[in-house]
């Protein structure tokens, strides 16, 4: 068995920080206003996607 070098493991650590910085804004935003949590969570969402194939060309 082989074990994810450390390089990968930053990499699984910082997705993992940025989807839960998403999800409390969103959460956030639904204890204000609950519709607003789906809306600030799905454009959340979608600016991610949008900047990942933008950085990776689409690939």
């Amino acid at each position: 068995m082989t074990f994810p070098s450390a390089a990968t493991l930053a990499v699984l650590a910082r997705d993992a920080v940025g989807v839960s910085a998403v999800a409390s804004i969103a959460i956030g935003s639904w204890m204000i206003y609950p519709p607003a949590g789906f809306i600030v969570g799905g454009l959340l969402i979608l600016a991610g996607v949008l900047l990942d194939a933008r950085n990776n060309g689409g690939d």
